[in-house]
């Protein structure tokens, strides 16, 4: 996985701290240089950070005045709770790598806004089709959000355990569609004869709270599977 840019990790921030509600609705947000000052980046990492906002309809702007916060509900315009699990696992079938708990690397703390003391899921699955792979996943929850998970809850929907047996409410996700060309690790795990394109889906998932509960990563084989959406 890339090192994330840090006018990403910034609109993270910031992004958390809106869905937590710690700015009420059309309350301004601090200025550009406060936010940097706070933060330690430059204000053009600022300005970068707060245009993926505006994109993803959570904050307007107001020339003249400053930045603030849109009157709309977590996930409203970013995705359809019913299109948050890629996988239809009445049709797909999961076979687990990788499970236990761990310290989460930089990455993972700085998409879930966590720190090194934060313990966290690590989920390695591939995604089958009967005997052919069409899919790997690498998914990170935080121990103290996802409290019991179990090896049986990890061979089909997740989303599906936390409602039913967590009573949490799954709420929205952030998606990142991408593509790249599979590396030594990936084509191994995929079982590839040779390296070959992969769509790979970054996504950020949140519960109704506003807590990010999930980061995912899933490499998938584009000539086995496509992404079909409604909007």
């Amino acid at each position: 996985m890339k090192e994330t840019p840090k006018y990403v990790i910034v609109a993270n921030r910031l992004r958390q701290q809106i869905l937590e509600k710690q700015y009420q609705i059309n309350e301004q947000l601090p200025q550009e240089t406060a936010i940097a000052k706070s933060l330690n980046v430059s204000r053009i990492t600022v300005r970068k950070a707060l245009d993926i906002l505006v994109n993803e309809d959570l904050i307007y702007r107001i020339q003249g005045s400053g930045t603030f916060v849109k009157d709309n509900q977590p996930g409203e315009n970013i995705q359809s709770k019913r299109a948050l699990e890629i996988f239809d696992f009445d049709k797909y079938q999961v076979k687990l790598i990788n499970f236990g708990v761990s310290k989460p690397s930089q990455t993972v703390m700085e998409q879930m806004n966590i720190n090194q003391f934060d313990l966290t899921y690590e989920i390695e699955r591939l995604i089958m089709d009967g005997e052919k792979i069409i899919a790997l996943q690498n998914i990170f929850m935080p121990v103290k959000i996802i409290q019991g998970m179990q090896m049986d809850s990890l061979m089909g929907s997740i989303y599906e355990f936390i409602e039913k047996e967590l009573d949490l409410g799954v709420d929205s996700a952030i998606r990142t569609i991408s593509s790249e060309i599979s590396n030594d690790e990936t084509s191994r795990l995929l079982d590839l004869a040779k390296p070959e394109p992969l769509l790979t889906v970054e996504q950020r998932s949140f519960l109704d709270n506003g807590q990010i509960f999930e980061y995912a990563y899933t490499y998938i084989r584009s000539s086995q599977f496509s992404l079909h959406e409604s909007i």
